[in-house]
């Protein structure tokens, strides 16, 4: 019997919360489950309290009790504290009789822990990790035949050999996919708004940490997306559409403390799905994938954004020195030019002065 179906006859007031918490436990969860258990953690309180109180007792107890004996005593003894209802002289907070049960939990978790320790030096995934320079772009060929391209300042980690049921990658910054079809093994790009998953087809992915916006692109086939806040939405896209997510942090609810490794359950991401954005309407020149023409195209983009763009494009710095001037928008098409050269002919479009010193740019 597998470890996880041991955990699924562990009776609790909700199986699937038990099963999830396991595989968190063990480092084992999928991002979809990962989803669903910040999900379950943000709309009921008593399976808030129960995630963090074992998610402390495990970080805590973890590296101080390394063998399986050691920790199983520990356990027992925090039950035998339960069931006397004090520690150290002091009143308990008791969480019924789910407690004994999840402590069986925890030590499922040890036993995954243990087995983990084991057995990872022959059951690993190999990682590779691929950093793009600012002004460069890297082609990567996956073990599966799919074909990647890398934009400028991006990182892509990706498994040397895909092993497993999917063909998971992960990725921050910019990267044109054409993926491989293979219906028994879905291929599921990772990135901190949004999961895009796919069985064969050609998209583009903009993620860039500094960016307020994040893209997915179709050109060819179907993709279908879910945010991690968000696990009930199943966003499809049809070629030529394109996915925008703006995420925003919304008023705090009550209890918004609550996290999971850092990362806040109460942002408010917000989506909208369009057509692809042609530079004319005569122009077969597609802005979202016109980078990989080695184009640097732009169509009404504010001047914070574009000045991000060119800051990746040729690994300088740009700062605006006058606020009034980050209201600007521009459109525009180079190929071969330099910063300088754009920058006057955009400063013609709208008035603006720069200097540069170090490969910093300040316009003022």
């Amino acid at each position: 019997m597998s470890l996880y179906s041991i955990a699924l006859r562990i009776s609790m007031t909700n199986d699937r919360f038990t099963e999830l918490l396991t595989k968190y436990l063990c480092e084992q969860i999928g991002t979809d489950e990962y989803a669903e258990l910040e999900y379950l953690i943000s709309n009921d309180e008593s399976l808030r309290d129960r995630f963090n109180y074992f998610k402390a007792f495990w970080k805590n107890n973890i590296a101080t009790y390394n063998g399986s004996d050691a920790l199983f005593a520990k356990i027992k003894s925090r039950i035998a504290e339960d069931q006397s209802g004090t520690v150290a002289g002091k009143p308990k907070k008791k969480f019924g009789k789910y407690y004994f049960r999840a402590a069986a939990l925890l030590l499922l978790g040890m036993v995954c822990f243990g087995a983990y320790k084991i057995f990872s030096h022959t059951s690993s995934t190999q990682w590779v990790v691929k950093n793009v320079l600012a002004g460069d772009k890297s082609v990567i060929s996956l073990a599966d035949g799919t074909k990647v391209t890398l934009n400028a300042k991006s990182s892509f980690k990706y498994p040397a050999v895909f092993s497993g049921s999917t063909r998971e990658v992960y990725l921050t910054g910019e990267a044109f996919f054409d993926v491989t079809h293979d219906a028994a093994h879905p291929f599921i790009v990772h990135t901190a708004k949004m999961n895009v998953r796919v069985l064969g087809t050609a998209f583009d992915v903009k993620a860039y940490k500094n960016d307020s916006v994040n893209e997915t692109t179709l050109i060819r086939g179907m993709v279908e997306i879910t945010l991690p806040d968000r696990p009930s939405d199943r966003i499809i896209l049809k070629p030529k559409e394109k996915l925008t997510v703006n995420q925003a942090s919304s008023e705090r609810r009550e209890n918004s403390s609550l996290s999971i490794d850092g990362n806040d359950l109460h942002k408010d991401t917000k989506y909208t799905v369009t057509s692809l954005t042609y530079f004319q309407k005569q122009d077969s020149t597609i802005v979202e994938t016109s980078w990989l023409d080695n184009k640097f195209v732009f169509k009404d983009e504010d001047f914070p954004t574009l000045c991000n763009r060119l800051e990746r494009r040729f690994g300088i710095t740009i700062n605006i020195e006058n606020k009034t001037f980050r209201d600007y928008r521009f459109t525009g098409s180079f190929t071969k030019e330099n910063i300088g050269e754009i920058l006057d002919i955009l400063s013609y479009t709208e008035p603006f002065h720069y200097k540069e010193n170090n490969k910093t740019i300040s316009i003022y």
